[in-house]
């Protein structure tokens, strides 16, 4: 007996209306299930909205924080330059008479803890309150960065100072930007440092954190690129941390994402860089601003409540109405369900099922024949489908291939770019650190490629870029990894290196491979290069970034002394001293 003759011998029975009881039963619960899924969407989208409210507000107190540690970073920087200008700092070869300068700038800056002036021997010449004047500095990384640019040197302890400056509630902290003074014919005359105290750090952070704000738990923190919790809670304070929210704040990104911290605990974490976009030396740390979930979402969980009772009390009415409607809805629904649903569960390949009439009443006629015709051109749709879904995967399988390739590969010397050696460079460390052996790095720059490209065009610079590449890979071990970096640098990973005279002589050999004449169209040319070598020792932390800048920093001190020569890392040449 089929499901239609079925439906058409009930409703022919007079006893047929004993079922009501049942029907009016099912009414109830489709109203209780009904009111259940309401719940759920008003539960969903309360802590959705709420959540999405949450996040809002942590990303924008992330972003003014960010905002204000960058204006004061700026604001120091301008009044460094316009310190360094000025004609009587410039000339000044007395204490007396730079240090009423100085402390006029401070009195109108107070998080200004010090400046001072350091003459070209690194005894202080002049600073504030007479502190550490005639005192040697030469030690300190400000003075001798300044020396050649503005910087910005990273939050670190008080040395110096510690001992001289008033008690503090919390330790001195200071944030360094330092320049070069010179006189009128542009000689160096001095080094111009300001110490900021991270005080204004601190104090930024509870003008922003508002007593309402804090009731709920938000807290600030400030994270250098390490880890390094700078401002924060006192139990995280120069403690290192490793979250996503940082992570992706180190990818420049911004926003607010939910996250378990390391005390367990869930939260809610606005995201944000500073230092981004800025004309200054730049300082870049990550401001994260975080509540948590329990705090974040209580005024969702107060809606929650009130919902409930609400959907209760509609339930309830809602019952009694659908309990009317049950005898003539449910019967023929419950055929149609009961077919898709068979349908649904049916193996792969069952036989179609086809959808059975039901016509008790015309609208359940009129569904039955809209479900029979929406089933028979799913199924028509779904095959078609599947027959694109299977050529779509070829085409985006071999177009991805294709684009993991060119990502990879710079275009014009085919070899590996920065993104294959920042991927390459810690797997070739820790196969060396696996089998303690080191890992060297060769930073090359072409010397004289400028020359060549403007007096013979792009052209021939760009074929003068490919052989230097060729004949770079052309003399490395098979082992070994090219890569260009950008314009006419390039690094050359060694694996598996035994000691660093192997890496010398290697760079050696290089070397007087690179100055050979190289055949361009309009003639030979000779350039040669500048190279700095870098050692990854076994026990050394693994830090590619920084073997990498060692690497760069060697280069720039093999180009200092003269050009066409090998420099090693000055930690290289301490760890290898007998």
């Amino acid at each position: 007996m089929n499901a239609r003759s079925d439906i058409a011998r009930q409703a022919g029975k007079p006893k047929a209306f004993r079922l009501a009881p049942l029907m009016v039963s099912f009414a109830c619960v489709t109203v209780a299930v009904t009111t259940l899924l309401q719940l759920g969407l008003i539960d969903h989208f309360a802590i959705a909205h709420a959540s999405q409210e949450a996040e809002l507000r942590l990303e924008q107190l992330s972003w003014q924080m960010r905002d204000a540690l960058d204006r004061t970073l700026d604001q120091a920087t301008h009044d460094l330059q316009l310190l360094s200008a000025l004609p009587d700092l410039r000339e000044a070869d007395r204490s007396d008479t730079a240090r009423p300068i100085l402390e006029s700038l401070q009195r109108a800056y107070p998080d200004y803890a010090w400046i001072g002036i350091a003459k070209p021997d690194g005894k202080v010449l002049a600073a504030t309150s007479g502190l550490l004047e005639n005192r040697d500095v030469t030690m300190r990384p400000w003075f001798h960065a300044g020396q050649q640019k503005l910087v910005t040197e990273d939050y670190h302890p008080a040395l110096l100072l510690g001992s001289l400056l008033p008690h503090s509630e919390d330790p001195w902290r200071f944030v360094d930007v330092a320049g070069p003074i010179t006189d009128s014919q542009g000689k160096l005359r001095g080094v111009l440092a300001i110490h900021l105290s991270w005080q204004w750090a601190r104090t930024l952070a509870r003008e922003l954190l508002t007593p309402a704000i804090r009731e709920f738990g938000a807290e600030i923190l400030v994270v250098r690129s390490d880890g390094f919790v700078l401002l924060g809670p006192n139990d995280l304070i120069e403690q290192r941390i490793a979250t996503n929210s940082l992570k992706l704040a180190w990818q420049g990104k911004s926003g607010a994402i939910e996250e378990r911290w390391p005390d367990g605990q869930m939260y809610l974490t606005g995201f944000s860089l500073t230092g981004r976009n800025r004309d200054r030396p730049g300082l870049q740390w990550a401001v994260l601003v975080r509540q948590t979930d329990r705090m974040a979402m209580a005024s969702a969980h107060a809606f929650e409540r009130r919902a409930l009772w609400l959907s209760c009390s509609l339930a309830a009415a809602l019952a009694i109405g659908a309990a009317l409607l049950a005898r003539r809805i449910v019967k023929p629904l419950n055929v149609l369900s009961g077919a898709i649903e068979d349908m649904a569960q049916a193996p792969a390949d069952a036989a179609p099922a086809t959808i059975p009439e039901a016509g008790s009443f015309h609208e359940a006629h009129v569904l039955s024949e809209a479900l029979r015709h929406l089933i028979d051109s799913e199924r028509r749709h779904r095959d078609a489908l599947e027959r694109m879904n299977a050529e779509l995967e070829e085409t985006v399988a071999a177009r991805t291939a294709e684009l993991h390739e060119l990502v990879m590969r710079d275009a014009l010397t085919g070899l590996p770019n920065r993104r294959a050696l920042m991927q390459m460079l810690p797997e070739a460390m820790a196969r060396a650190k696996r089998l303690g052996r080191l890992c060297g790095v060769l930073f090359l720059d072409m010397d004289g490629f400028k020359l060549v490209n403007d007096t013979r065009g792009h052209e021939e610079g760009d074929e003068l870029l490919r052989q230097f590449a060729a004949r770079i890979l052309d003399n490395i071990r098979e082992t070994d990894t090219a890569a260009r970096l950008a314009g006419d640098e390039f690094v050359v990973i060694l694996d598996m290196v035994n000691e660093r005279s192997e890496a010398e002589n290697k760079a050696k050999f290089l070397l007087s491979e690179l100055t050979r004449p190289f055949q361009l169209h309009g003639g030979s040319v000779m350039v040669g290069a500048s190279i700095g070598l870098a050692l990854q020792q076994p026990h050394q932390q693994q830090d590619p970034t920084r073997l990498l800048a060692r690497a760069d920093q060697a280069m720039y001190d093999a180009k200092r002394r003269g050009k066409g020569r090998i420099a090693v890392a000055a930690l290289d040449l301490e760890n290898s001293a007998p």
